[in-house]
């Protein structure tokens, strides 16, 4: 039985929330699940017991990809269980979402497990574990796609308060580029052919071997 209370009431392992609009959107989010099929094997409710923002862990099953729980953030004690066909649809519908922060893979062949997760398109994935990566400070946490702005973190926790800038310096000192004005017959010619070398292989070209279509 997982225990729900305040840090001094005595050993809890799920606190109150912080935020009162995040506790409507957990509640809105259960309820959504429910009106479209999905049931609720543990939970489901706030805590008015309680002072605070508590709502009840909750286990929701027969849930769908169409649902609100499946398809925005939650951010609250709710885990939604949905079966799939296979591996394939499990990656597919993973990555079928606007957000990407953190993931988990739960397998007994760690192999798998490491291939799967760097197919999900997540700023972090664990294997056979939940959320320990935001307690390795060495390496970058951040998300991708609308999860997050930056990473924190390791050096790329450094490098998003850095600007990147790119000089180029002429070496050569030339009077003329192919690339400047007046563009000239003899250019066009020049920049066709250096299109065509690079284009189809120099290394093919220079070997006499023919391009690859």
């Amino acid at each position: 039985r997982v225990r729900q209370g305040l840090p001094d009431a005595g050993p809890v392992e799920v606190g109150s929330m912080t935020f009162p609009p995040q506790i409507d959107k957990v509640e809105r989010h259960v309820k959504d699940a429910v009106a479209r099929g999905a049931r609720v094997l543990a939970g489901g409710q706030r805590r008015s017991d309680l002072p605070g923002l508590f709502f009840e862990p909750t286990v929701l099953v027969d849930v769908t990809h169409d649902m609100e729980v499946m398809r925005e953030e939650t951010f609250g004690p709710v885990i939604p269980i949905m079966r799939v066909e296979d591996e394939e649809e499990a990656i597919r519908l993973a990555n079928d979402s606007r957000y990407g922060l953190d993931a988990s893979v739960w397998t007994r062949d760690a192999a798998r497990g490491a291939r799967i997760a760097r197919r999900i398109q997540s700023g972090a994935v664990c294997v056979n574990d939940v959320m320990v990566n935001f307690a390795v400070t060495e390496i970058p946490m951040g998300g991708v796609k609308e999860s997050g702005v930056g990473h924190r973190h390791g050096p790329d926790g450094i490098r998003k308060y850095c600007v990147k800038q790119a000089v180029v310096i002429d070496r050569f000192g030339m009077k003329s580029e192919i690339n400047w004005w007046p563009i000239t017959p003899g250019k066009v010619r020049l920049f066709r052919r250096a299109l065509d070398l690079f284009g189809s292989g120099w290394r093919r070209k220079l070997l006499g071997a023919p391009a690859r279509t």
